[in-house]
């Protein structure tokens, strides 16, 4: 007996479509459990299996498999013909076994779905790309859920000045390795990974520095959209497409740096690890890695979105004492508390005083941290100056608009206050990253509780209106 479940997210469905090549019929029972033999190997050390019964269906019925026997390096994939229709997590039974062998896409371009972004302000394109294998260094892999984050939202505007077009956005994806490029240690095909648009290479002068997870290795060509090589993997109607942040992960296959992914354990969901690529971590991180607030401090969040939640609950991790959600939106409160506020004030409610004001006197002089999580500069200086005379820290985590400065006065920091900023929360993804996987599998850390939207590629422009409005924090595409 072999146990089907559709339900479990390690699973896939299979395109029964390519053509089947007939190496061996053997007919023989299943066995009540334990491996099923194809001669003398295990199904899931063979080529490929494929299942059916002896009165086989003309036409293919795919099904989805469990992840051990889609995880295996070999180039090929797994099918099952039922007799009879099956449902999830319903046991069948199958008295014949028959194996098979197809073409493997390594090595090979791979004509797929992805949203492109033919120009500044325009919606996004759902069509057909060509995606090219990677080349030594590189890594391809099969896309199964992106989130859709303001910085894909700033780029498309044409207000990013490294923004250019035609280009396949995104950066916050998950899935499967599906081939590497020669010399490439990191990953193998069938792990599971999150693209990173932050790498680390382990040998630059940034990575050696123990002082910041920022890497140099390939930060030029990443700027202008291209892999380290200054060529692209993707071509869409005879033109060369540009890559996102060293990720593009509006595709269903894209091809990253070997530096520039992680794998994780497959007992996190591809929809939930895809929220690890930026904005989870990227605020979790500001408090607990750059900032490492300490218990009993008191802590400003500004902007209670996806990233500033994040904030919040890494300053619960750390035991803060206060910790006081500043945003423009009323509905914004139960969420801010949902992740560890305990304070919500709304900056336009405030008579006669200043939000910075308002928060020295809560907090008896000021803040021991400030997060600035919205890309105001404005409120960039509120959160510095809100910050505690001596020693109060404020992080800039938002981006501002192209030609935007900030300024405050120097008294300001004369006196002790301090302000800084982090990229991806100050997280070096490969080497921290897989441990924010297990503190969420612990129970430790809040992913799925983020995400309140969830659209197909084919909707991918609706997920960007979606995420305009306020009741959304983070709206996932499902890529497959």
């Amino acid at each position: 007996m072999l146990r089907v479940s559709a339900h479990r997210a390690r699973h896939r469905l299979i395109d029964p479509a390519p053509p089947w090549k007939i190496i061996k019929k053997v007919p023989r029972h299943c066995p009540a459990s334990g491996p099923i033999p194809v001669g003398d190997r295990d199904i899931r050390e063979a080529p490929l299996i494929l299942l059916i019964f002896s009165s086989s269906p003309a036409t293919p019925t795919p099904l989805t498999l469990p992840a051990p026997l889609l995880s295996r390096t070999f180039p090929s994939k797994t099918h099952l013909f039922p007799f009879l229709p099956c449902q999830p997590s319903f046991w069948v039974g199958f008295n014949y076994l028959t194996t098979y062998t197809m073409a493997s896409t390594v090595g090979q371009t791979i004509t797929c779905k992805a949203a492109v972004a033919w120009g500044a302000g325009e919606p996004l394109s759902v069509e057909d790309i060509e995606v090219l294998p990677p080349r030594a260094g590189e890594v391809r892999i099969q896309i199964h859920h992106t989130g859709v984050c303001h910085t894909d939202a700033y780029t498309l505007s044409g207000k990013d000045p490294e923004g250019a077009f035609p280009v396949v956005l995104g950066h916050e994806g998950a899935g499967v390795v599906e081939s590497v490029g020669e010399g490439v240690t990191s990953v193998k095909v069938g792990d599971y990974v999150v693209a990173l648009y932050t790498p680390e290479c382990r040998e630059c002068k940034f990575c050696k520095s123990g002082k910041t997870n920022l890497c140099g290795k390939i930060r030029a060509t990443q700027g202008k959209g291209v892999m380290p090589d200054g060529t692209s993997r993707f071509r869409a109607r005879g033109k060369d497409l540009l890559h996102f942040m060293g990720t593009s992960t509006f595709s269903q296959y894209t091809v990253v740096a070997d530096i520039s992914v992680v794998a994780v354990t497959p007992k996190i969901s591809t929809d939930r690890s895809c929220l690890l690529g930026c904005g989870i971590t990227t605020g979790y991180g500001a408090a607990v890695v750059t900032a490492k607030v300490e218990e009993g401090s008191n802590v400003a969040v500004f902007g209670a979105g996806c990233v500033g939640l994040s904030v919040m609950q890494g300053a619960v991790k750390n035991k803060a004492g206060m910790i006081i959600a500043v945003d423009v939106n009323d509905g914004k409160e139960a969420w801010a508390r949902k992740f560890g506020a305990t304070h919500f004030v709304n900056p336009t409610k405030l008579s006669g005083k200043t939000i910075q004001e308002h928060l020295i006197e809560m907090t008896d002089g000021g803040c021991d941290y400030t997060f600035d999580c919205t890309g105001n500069v404005g409120v960039m200086r509120a959160a510095l100056e809100a910050c505690h005379k001596g020693w109060g820290e404020s992080i800039v985590i938002g981006v501002a608009a192209a030609g935007q400065e900030i300024s405050t006065r120097p008294f300001q920091l004369v006196t002790g206050r301090v302000w800084k900023g982090c990229a991806f929360g100050g997280i070096k993804g490969r080497t921290q990253l897989p441990g924010l996987v297990d503190d969420y599998l612990n129970g430790e850390l809040k992913v799925d509780e983020f995400i309140t939207h969830r659209e197909p590629l084919s909707n991918i422009n609706t997920a960007f209106e979606q995420m305009k409005q306020g009741d959304c924090v983070r709206c996932v595409v499902d890529m497959k």
